[in-house]
């Protein structure tokens, strides 16, 4: 009969939903507070970065408040009467205004008064020179060959005269070809030391050089002056170099080569000449210039454009930036150095001597003047480092090289246009216990995950098993009920036939008798096996082991137990040798055969009148091996292990009247005694249930004597049979 399905009813739901609801709140709760412990963890960083980076703006912006106002006021007093380079110079050696480093002077529009923007096109002198004469000439000098240089100018000088003589108007390219040629001779006759015959065609050189626009030919024109210069005294030098340094020859010159001109000619003054120190002012004078004008070009290229769309943006939101407005910033990077332009409106003596001016402008060098504020807030030491940046986000102070995934920096700006971001100081060890937290996360809920499927699964199977036990137990006493009514109600009705004499005969009456008895036998048995069981799961099951000869138990069983099979039609076939010893409860080891052959009988194929059981004994491998094999209708292989637990029965054993817990008094039986109990499919049909039992050691076996000497010897142990 199939065992039926367990059912699974609302109590046992109920104790499952019980033990699942707090693992799913546990994890519910575990996972919120993880989540609550980063948030917080992030609030808190968070929270950190803004007031670090409140303090970073705050003591920039002081600083900023601390330093300009003052050097606004400064630039006013000196700028007018020194000029913006000894003003740059007079305040930048001050301590306090050590970050200045240019000024310059603006019109309405921006644009720029003074300096001038440096030239677009750089050329070299003669660079541009087509006239095969004076490339000879050239390459003669560059050779050495000065006399034969020369002869050949002078007679190219003569030839340009005679083709415009006084009166005639002359052609630009004439005037540009002497212009060269008095150069280059001028040149040549000074390397050969003639000083009085070079000196004239510089200062004719310098005078036709004065006639032209041209950046290369006021170049060539520079050279013959500071030829001149160098040929005179030390007041021509003093005099050349001063117009360098107050930019009186910078319109069509490059500042590389007016800065190469005033060193020259600084140098050029003796250490103990008393205009030496005058000479290197106004060469520190042209420094400055050039810097200036350098920072001039970058303006008129990138700032002012800048400048003049922020204040159209103003004007449109009715924000005008007139001359009252006390200053107006920029920030900006032109190279590696971030820079601060601040404006400020001209005073009425700065628009006088410059006419147009509305506006000065000084530069500022902000990693100068912020260095000491930015020290403080950078480096690993503490919790936070700082970042900076410029308008267009060129990096100031570069952020640091780790920072932990998915941080957003908080950022600020300052009034001056820096923006400051806060990073964390540490990002390795930010990032570190961002992956630690991440996997304690991973760990928790895979443990609870783990535990909740364990449990869910401890608890379906608990809540299974229970449940299969109810219905079990419900089927047990239905079955029992079943089993204990037919002997009972066979031994009623015999048992009253013979109280009331309806016997025909004394043969018949003992017939009766006679079933009566074996239904009492069965009905004893029964109880006892449901006794045998309880005892079991309570565990207060007790075996009394000793040492016995199976073979000879076996045959006994075997000859108690014939007659009850040939009853069943079965037919008993036995193999059992002596001197096979185990250590075990012969009346449970009793019990235990009786079970299997009443399985092996009970569960014959329908029809078969001659159903042959075999009994095997033998000893193997330190263990003894008891198999009954049968022809009946087998066990499904799938169900070869269920069989033994209790209350089971195989899914094909039809209408075959039994309880199910034979099996399982026999599973208990051998493992109580350090064996074990299989059932295998037989070839051809059937089943084969094979109990092992250890033997017992030499030492524990019963002593029988010898015939020859009448002295005791263990008895010897049964050789293994021939299994061929």
């Amino acid at each position: 009969m199939r065992t039926p399905r367990p059912r699974l009813r609302h109590r046992y739901l109920l104790a499952l939903g019980t033990f699942l609801l707090p693992l799913a709140v546990l994890a519910v709760l575990g996972q919120t507070e993880l989540q609550r412990s980063g948030i917080q963890a992030q609030g808190a960083l968070d929270s950190g970065a803004r007031q670090f980076l409140a303090s970073a703006v705050k003591e920039i912006d002081q600083e900023l408040a601390r330093y300009m106002p003052p050097l606004l006021e400064a630039s006013q007093r000196r700028l007018a009467e020194l000029g913006p380079v000894r003003t740059v110079l007079e305040l930048g050696a001050q301590e306090r205004f050590a970050a200045l480093r240019d000024i310059i002077v603006l019109d309405e529009r921006a644009s720029l008064i003074w300096p001038t923007p440096p030239p677009g096109t750089l050329s070299l002198p003669f660079s541009r020179d087509s006239r095969g004469a004076l490339q000879a000439a050239d390459l003669l000098l560059r050779r050495g060959l000065y006399q034969d240089g020369i002869t050949l100018l002078e007679h190219f000088i003569e030839q340009l005269v005679a083709a415009s003589p006084p009166g005639r108007g002359r052609r630009p390219e004439m005037w540009d070809s002497e212009l060269r040629a008095r150069f280059l001779l001028g040149t040549a006759e000074r390397r050969l030391g003639h000083a009085d015959l070079a000196r004239p065609e510089f200062e004719k050189a310098s005078s036709l050089a004065g006639r032209f626009r041209d950046t290369e030919v006021a170049a060539i024109g520079l050279s013959a002056d500071l030829a001149i210069a160098e040929l005179g005294t030390t007041a021509d030098r003093l005099k050349l170099l001063r117009e360098i340094a107050n930019s009186e020859r910078e319109a069509r010159v490059a500042d590389g080569l007016l800065t190469a001109v005033a060193q020259r000619l600084a140098v050029g003054i003796p250490a103990e000449d008393p205009d030496r120190a005058t000479a290197e002012a106004l060469l520190l004078e042209e420094h400055q210039r050039a810097a200036t004008r350098a920072f001039a070009g970058y303006y008129d290229l990138v700032l002012k454009y800048g400048l003049r769309l922020r204040r159209i943006r103003q004007a449109s939101q009715s924000e005008f930036v007139s001359d009252a407005d006390p200053e107006e910033r920029i920030v900006s990077t032109p190279s590696d150095a971030t820079t601060l332009l601040s404006l400020r409106a001209a005073t009425a003596a700065e628009a006088q001597r410059w006419h147009g001016c509305a506006h000065i402008g000084l530069h500022v060098d902000l990693n100068v003047l912020l260095a000491p504020i930015l020290r403080a807030f950078t480096g690993t030491n503490g919790t936070f480092t700082l970042a900076v940046s410029d308008p267009d986000d060129v990096p100031m102070l570069p952020s640091p090289a780790a920072v932990p995934e998915n941080f957003v920096p908080p950022s600020r700006e300052t009034y001056g246009g820096l923006t400051l971001r806060a990073y964390p100081a540490n990002g390795e060890r930010l990032i570190a216990q961002a992956e630690a937290a991440a996997r304690n996360r991973t760990l928790l809920m895979l443990a609870l995950f783990v535990t909740a499927l364990g449990g869910a699964l401890w608890s379906w199977r608990s809540v299974s098993r229970e449940a299969e036990l109810a219905d079990l137990k419900i089927d047990l006493v239905s079955r029992v009920s079943h089993e204990l009514k037919t002997p009972l109600a066979l031994i009623r009705m015999y048992g009253e036939t013979l109280g009331l004499g309806r016997a025909r005969d004394p043969e018949q009456a003992s017939h009766f008798g006679g079933i009566i008895t074996r239904e009492s036998e069965r009905l004893t048995a029964l109880i006892q096996r449901i006794l045998d069981f309880s005892q079991q799961q309570a565990g207060t099951l007790q075996y009394s082991p000793d040492v016995v000869d199976l073979g000879r138990l076996l045959r006994a069983v075997c000859d108690a137990y014939t007659p009850h099979l040939e009853a069943r039609g079965a037919i008993l076939v036995e193999t059992l040798p002596d001197n096979i010893f185990v250590r075990c409860d012969a009346n449970a080891c009793e019990s235990a055969i009786v079970n299997l052959l009443e399985n092996a009988a009970k569960y014959g194929v329908d029809g078969d009148d001659d159903r042959e059981i075999e009994l095997d004994l033998r000893a193997e491998t330190g263990m003894a091996t008891i198999e009954v094999r049968d022809r009946g209708r087998g066990i499904p292989r799938g169900e070869l292990d269920r069989v033994f637990d209790g209350f089971y029965r195989a899914s094909n054993s039809g209408e075959v009247r039994g309880a199910g817990l034979g099996l399982s008094l026999v599973r208990h039986f051998a493992r109580a005694h350090g064996g074990e109990v299989l059932a295998r499919p037989r070839e051809d049909g059937g089943s084969v249930f094979r109990l092992t039992l250890p033997l017992a050691p030499p030492a524990d076996r019963p002593l029988e004597p010898t015939a020859a000497n009448g002295k005791a010897h263990p008895a010897p142990s049964a050789p293994p049979p021939d299994r061929t």
